[in-house]
């Protein structure tokens, strides 16, 4: 535990989590799916308890799961983080900056997250830190995207997040806590056009066109081609609940 402590983890740069939310005036529009995820979520925690003292949030990004937190849960003080400032952060305690990095505050309630995770590495690391920070008995409960997410895309481009499987998932956080729910689910997000598509990708900044892969007019006729006229992308999110003993 000393040793992951001491290496901390890394927020990679592919990615929604380096997104400027203060700027990214369109998120909220486009990030279907991740409104799916995080109200799914809220109503995953409902089960198990519904009233929190402290709760601290990783990555807010716009606030999508911090409102729906607020609507639903009896919260008596709400702790924000992000690594850049955004507009939901106005009003309430907040840390700016990388969660594998900074020290998280003490004796918390419930540590709670949206399609963030998935940008760690390793997020073991991440599992260690989380535990570290809550109270006995309290809770961590996120949902982040897992294996198959983006396939219609990386298919195509051979690019990607290596995203892990539910059951790797489930196995990381098993060493720290006490596993209270894990479940599976999709969201499709469908589009008119492969243009739409791209813009999607765009302003959520789940994003893996990157590297070798460039967008040109032979790239984008060849991903007109494989989409076939059906412009999807699958969502896999995996969500967890767990308890520190």
């Amino acid at each position: 535990a000393l040793t992951l402590h001491i290496l901390g983890c890394f927020i990679t740069k592919l990615g929604s989590r380096f997104l400027r939310f203060k700027n990214a005036r369109n998120y909220d529009k486009f990030a279907q799916a991740q409104n799916w995820a995080a109200k799914s979520l809220v109503s995953l925690i409902e089960t198990f308890r519904g009233e929190f003292g402290s709760v601290y949030e990783i990555g807010c990004g716009s606030g999508l799961l911090t409102k729906v937190l607020l609507e639903r849960l009896e919260i008596e003080h709400l702790s924000l983080n992000d690594l850049y400032e955004s507009q939901i952060m106005n009003g309430f305690h907040s840390q700016i900056g990388d969660i594998c990095q900074i020290e998280m505050p003490k004796g918390l309630d419930l540590v709670v997250s949206s399609s963030v995770f998935q940008w760690t590495n390793p997020l073991e690391v991440l599992a260690f830190r989380i535990q570290q920070a809550l109270k006995k008995g309290g809770i961590c409960a996120f949902a982040m995207l897992s294996e198959g997410s983006l396939n219609e895309l990386s298919s195509y481009t051979k690019q990607g997040l290596n995203y892990l499987a539910p059951e790797q998932i489930e196995h990381i956080f098993s060493k720290y806590f006490a596993v209270l729910a894990m479940r599976t689910s999709s969201y499709t997000s469908q589009f008119s056009s492969l243009k739409e598509l791209l813009a999607s990708l765009k302003e959520t900044g789940v994003n893996n066109i990157k590297g070798s892969f460039v967008l040109n007019k032979a790239s984008i006729a060849g991903l007109e081609a494989h989409f076939n006229g059906l412009y999807e992308l699958s969502y896999n999110y995996t969500f967890l609940v767990a308890q520190k003993g």
